[in-house]
């Protein structure tokens, strides 16, 4: 969106001119003339300094009708360093001015940091990523001192069941030994948990 310097025209009486103090643009402009009043003739004009940046792009004297609007584009040349000047708007034939001091800054080449204090404040974690070292992490899997008792008593078990179920044959034993395997099973999952 163009950047608009607007400029208010016989808002308290005839030929008033009320704009602001100052303008700063890096890229061409409009100066936009609001009548608030009667049909006024405008003049505006880039004094040397801003006219060698910057250039009216209509002859300058402008006739504004009544209760309307007439914008005024301005050209900006792309600057190194910022140049300062300043725009007049006059009415009644010179008898009511304005200036503004308008400012061409460089424009930006888009690979600027904005920076602000969130970069003072440190990195919090990712709450979402596990930070445990490898070595809680195999620590935390192993079963504890007090697990392994159970877990050679749950071994000697199953291997007792097979031994017999291997020895007899029977069905009925194998079902008992097979009840015995899924319990010890069972147990341990609920231990390791």
């Amino acid at each position: 969106m163009t950047p608009v310097l607007l400029v208010e025209l016989n808002r308290g009486e005839l030929h008033s001119v009320e704009a602001p103090a100052e303008f700063a643009t890096s890229e061409p402009f409009s100066v936009e003339l609001r009548n608030h009043g009667e049909a006024v003739h405008v003049h505006v004009r880039a004094d040397d300094a801003l006219a060698a940046v910057a250039r009216i792009d209509t002859d300058g004297n402008l006739y504004v009708e009544r209760e309307t609007t007439q914008s005024v584009p301005v050209g900006v040349e792309d600057v190194d360093s910022p140049v300062t000047g300043t725009l007049e708007i006059a009415t009644g034939y010179g008898a009511e001015k304005r200036t503004v001091e308008v400012t061409v800054e460089p424009q930006s080449d888009g690979q600027s940091v904005d920076v602000d204090e969130t970069l003072s404040r440190p990195k919090q974690p990712n709450r979402d990523t596990d930070t445990t070292p490898l070595s809680e992490r195999f620590a935390g899997a192993l079963p504890g001192r007090r697990v392994i008792p159970v877990l050679v008593l749950g071994a000697v078990a199953i291997a007792v069941a097979a031994a017999v179920a291997n020895a007899v044959r029977s069905p009925p034993v194998l079902v008992g030994a097979g009840v015995v395997v899924g319990a010890v099973l069972v147990a341990l999952v609920a231990l390791l948990r």
